[in-house]
């Protein structure tokens, strides 16, 4: 617990690309034999699972909110917190997943823009949400204290 409250103290560097889908940009992507599970963590949160044989093999959220899209001046729902089990990656599980949970934000909930955010040096999930569809926003270079954001870099795409 103290760990927890002594790393809210630190300066945390952020260094990520936006990338955002639109009802105009929803990209195909063929229908994986994995179905997709949904539960609810919080009025803010979504849960997007797969599970093989009782084994959760890939999760990524949805957040209604988040504080880094106001560096943008953006609102919407954004995707995160996204990890495939080891022996599963390279099967396509994680554009598949990601590309869903838009379409439905997009087509069904009547959202205007999906976002997800990734790490700039984090190849593996770029391709992924490149193959997905998404299109690249903005990046972002900062430091982050506590909920406070400075020395903020935008460059939009």
């Amino acid at each position: 617990m103290l760990k927890k409250l002594l790393r809210l103290w630190k300066i945390t560097p952020i260094d990520v690309i936006v990338y955002s889908m639109t009802k105009d940009t929803i990209a195909d992507f063929k229908n994986l034999e994995y179905p997709i599970q949904v539960a609810q963590i919080s009025p803010n949160k979504k849960q997007f699972f797969i599970k093989d044989e009782g084994l959760l093999i890939h999760q990524s959220f949805l957040f209604r909110k988040l504080w880094l899209l106001r560096i943008i001046k953006e609102v919407g729902p954004a995707i995160g917190d996204c990890s495939t089990l080891d022996a599963y990656k390279g099967k396509s599980i994680y554009p598949y997943v990601i590309n869903y949970i838009a379409k439905v934000e997009l087509l069904h909930n009547n959202q205007q823009e999906v976002f997800i955010i990734v790490n700039s040096n984090n190849e593996s999930s770029i391709r992924g949400i490149e193959k997905a569809g998404f299109k690249r926003h903005t990046t972002i270079k900062a430091k982050r204290f506590l909920v406070f954001h400075f020395g903020v870099q935008r460059n939009s795409n």
